[in-house]
């Protein structure tokens, strides 16, 4: 298998890491061919915290997966997201010197190169350009330019900075695992590929990933990213509040979250059926849901509330037409949270969900890393060859996750 078939990616969670590989056939076509999951432990509050756990779970994780695929990792894409994150708006302009006066791929390559000329602190650094449109000759809207005749290129480009350590810190992690970094790629613009459809974010709309440690909000208007922000409060939180206020080991206090969290005490059963064992008591005791939920509610309407605070900086109610998509395993699981969601928001809010997996996000990130990487590999691919590479990238992405969750 050739070394430049073979695209990895990573995402480095406060609760797992992810590793996925897939191998680009000659037409661009990926097929999913392995992956892998590792508990993490060395991330707090969206940073790194202990390296040297960041790189076992990086290794087993990716050991997981290069044993499922048959196929070594040399490089990966690796997601990137912090409270440190930041975006700015800027333009560049390149001219058309040949006579042809037709643009290239090289073309677009220069002017986004120009793009990225612009002054930032020394201690961030530039993370991605993502294009929001490009002007030919004064004519703006454009998505795709190669092959259109002009003499002045222009494009307005979001660039995405992140705090210099942090940065470095991931990419160490990655490098001491015995890997290169292909590229860093923002969370939730690989989310999007996988979660929010193109009319969507056509029309404005919030991704709003509740995780373990962190709250990842993301505003998306057409090509703009209107908003990022990153809470450093997650549903490692609500876990927390039960294991003190029901005295129990954390794991216990996980598992039952899992299994009986409820959001709001108005929806939760009065009925005392859940068995918990606190510490130091001598016997087990049986709790009602009810009990449960009135730990759980105040800390999901806190992160709510967060989120709220967040979306009103950009007058949300105005726009979010297509309202807001809630991802991420912090709130989903619990009954009632999207309704609480949208009774506080005062908008529509649904959850993520796709054909491949459901509402389990394990690989949210690295699919969506693997086919934003493939798909803005080269501005000069066709939208028609893009389109038949999404559809193969999916159904090939189904079949091996089917295997996962079923099996």
């Amino acid at each position: 298998m050739a070394r430049s078939s073979i695209v990895a990616s990573l995402d480095l969670g406060s609760s797992k890491v992810c590793c996925m590989v897939g191998e680009i056939s000659r037409n661009g076509e990926i097929d999913i061919i392995g992956y892998g999951v590792a508990p993490s432990t060395g991330i707090k509050k969206g940073n790194i915290v202990n390296i040297e756990a960041m790189v076992r779970s990086i290794s087993e994780a990716v050991l997981q997966a290069q044993q499922m695929s048959n196929a070594k990792i040399d490089s990966v894409l690796v997601g990137v997201s912090g409270p440190n994150v930041t975006i700015v708006n800027n333009r560049g302009v390149v001219a058309i010197p040949r006579s042809d006066r037709e643009i290239t791929p090289h073309d677009v390559e220069r002017v986004l190169q120009a793009s990225r000329i612009i002054a930032i602190p020394p201690d961030r650094e530039i993370i991605e350009v993502i294009p929001r449109q490009f002007i030919v000759d004064g004519c703006d809207g454009i998505r795709d330019p190669v092959g259109m005749i002009g003499t002045r290129l222009e494009v307005e480009v979001s660039i995405i900075t992140g705090q210099l350590t942090t940065i470095q810190n991931v990419v160490r992690c990655v490098q001491k695992s015995g890997l290169e970094v292909e590229g860093l790629i923002l969370k939730s613009l690989a989310a999007k590929e996988i979660l929010l459809s193109d009319d969507e974010v056509d029309m404005g709309v919030a991704l709003v990933d509740v995780g373990a440690g962190t709250t990842e909000i993301t505003v998306f208007r057409g090509e703009n990213i209107e908003l990022y922000n990153l809470i450093p409060l997650g549903g490692d939180y609500v876990t927390n509040d039960i294991a003190i206020g029901l005295r129990l080991p954390y794991s216990q206090a996980e598992a039952i979250k899992r299994k009986y969290a409820c959001a709001a005490a108005s929806l939760a059963s009065d009925k005392p059926d859940i068995e918990i064992h606190s510490i130091g008591e001598a016997s087990p005791r049986k709790i009602s849901q009810k009990e449960l939920a009135l730990i759980i509610e105040p800390r999901v309407q806190e992160i709510i509330s967060l989120i709220h605070k967040e979306l009103k900086t950009v007058n949300y109610r105005e726009m979010l037409a297509a309202g807001i998509v809630l991802c991420g395993g912090g709130l989903l699981h619990m009954r009632g949270a999207l309704e609480i969601a949208q009774k506080m928001l005062g908008i529509p809010v649904r959850a993520a969900k796709t054909d491949m997996y459901g509402f389990d996000h394990t690989f949210t990130v690295a699919l969506g890393l693997l086919y934003y990487g493939s798909k803005n590999r080269s501005f000069g691919d066709r939208d028609e060859v893009r389109d038949k590479s999404a559809l193969s990238f999916f159904e090939r992405a189904k079949r091996i996750l089917r295997e996962y969750f079923l099996g």
